[in-house]
């Protein structure tokens, strides 16, 4: 009953998230309802996450780079772990390039739906494939919902849960100026960004992505990867 709940809130704040932009009084609510998954970072300074989904993909990963290279910022790439295997030298290249690497399931099977068993052969598999194999690392569900059961898998395996706080949905195909909007609107600090660079034609995102981190610059906010931009003890802490 409780799980069913739990889902059901996630959906119709999604829902809503959608239409609205993921506005900050649905932060707040998730926050007091989840307080074991991680929807930001610290509010003190200027730091904020970028962080890209379902990669690695040969289209549009390698303009995700591109880009990030000319504004000389660091991004974390929640990964699946299928993908990875498929193009290991874009995994090659991500790591190269000083960026991090999540874990985003080995076959993108939605986490909620998956059996505590089958949940942690999926995500060690992904573990495998991504050389994950050492603290700190992250995890972050396929198709955004987890439950109980499944949160207690993965906080088991010392995997943070590892949302965000700025979201535009891109895997819809929303305008690039939409994008823009929906995460210049969701920019301070402690915000984790997340956008997506595979799981289709991401080109509007790759359109928003230069403005998305001139806006941020403006802000005097500076780009981090998770592991300098959360606590240290978050692992210890989330399986507390």
């Amino acid at each position: 009953m409780v799980q069913k709940l739990i889902v059901l809130i996630a959906i119709l704040l999604g829902g809503l998230g959608s239409v609205l932009a993921w506005p900050r009084i649905h932060l707040s609510v998730l926050l007091t309802i989840f307080p074991k998954i991680v929807w930001e970072g610290p509010r003190f300074g200027n730091s904020i996450a970028l962080t890209f989904d379902d990669g690695p993909d040969p289209a549009f990963t390698p303009q995700v780079l591109k880009i990030l290279e000319t504004y000389n910022i660091k991004a974390t790439f929640f990964l699946v772990g299928e993908r990875a295997r498929r193009y290991p030298d874009l995994v090659n290249s991500i790591r190269a390039a000083g960026h991090e690497i999540g874990n985003h399931s080995n076959s993108w099977r939605k986490t909620i739906s998956l059996p505590p068993g089958s949940l942690e052969e999926d995500l060690l598999e992904a573990e495998r494939a991504l050389g994950l194999d050492r603290q700190p690392k992250f995890f972050r569900p396929a198709g955004v919902l987890i439950g109980p059961k499944q949160l207690q898998i993965v906080r088991k395996n010392n995997y943070p849960c590892v949302l965000g706080s700025a979201y535009a949905f891109d895997p819809h195909h929303p305008p690039a100026a939409y994008i823009k909007w929906a995460i210049r609107r969701s920019l301070r600090p402690g915000a984790i960004i997340v956008l997506h660079d595979s799981g289709g034609d991401r080109s509007n995102t790759i359109r928003a992505l230069p403005t998305i981190i001139a806006d941020a610059q403006k802000l005097g906010l500076r780009f981090r990867i998770l592991s300098e931009f959360l606590p240290q003890n978050l692992s210890t802490d989330q399986n507390s």
